[in-house]
């Protein structure tokens, strides 16, 4: 092989390699206008909070409400969801979450444009660490 198509081959090498890690990185967010679905497995014990920045619902309108629809759950006594940013921090009160309801929640700072994500809590005498939740949640108001 000459040196030109070696450094060709090394080239395309990275340049997959670099494709597949800025994949890895990446998140998935749907219009706010529709839900998104997101599922938080082995949601800790003790009120302490399991975070999803993965999949992500983009704010469409200027109101400061969002909606959470809990569709599975198996925790004894219940769950709390906030809309967090993807770093983490939270821009609503973590809400209590009733199985096949849409409960709408008050934001604080969200702007339209931005990906909002999902962190879900159990309760504080919850003593499992093993329940997972389905949550459906749009960062805007779809009631």
């Amino acid at each position: 092989m000459t040196i030109q198509k070696k450094m060709t081959a090394i080239a395309l090498s990275l340049l997959v390699l670099g494709g597949t890690m800025a994949s890895t990185f990446a998140y998935t967010y749907v219009s706010g206008t529709k839900y998104q679905t997101v599922t938080h497995k082995d949601i800790p014990a003790w009120g302490n909070t399991h975070y999803d920045t993965n999949y992500g619902s983009k704010k469409t309108m200027t109101s400061q409400i969002g909606t959470f629809k809990k569709t599975k759950g198996d925790a004894a006594l219940g769950n709390f969801a906030e809309l967090i940013t993807s770093s983490k921090k939270s821009v609503t009160m973590a809400e209590g979450i009733p199985l096949n309801y849409a409960v709408l929640v008050s934001e604080h700072g969200c702007n339209k444009g931005t990906v909002y994500f999902t962190g879900v809590s159990s309760h504080g005498l919850e003593p499992s660490n093993t329940c997972d939740v389905t949550l459906k949640f749009s960062a805007d108001d779809l009631l």
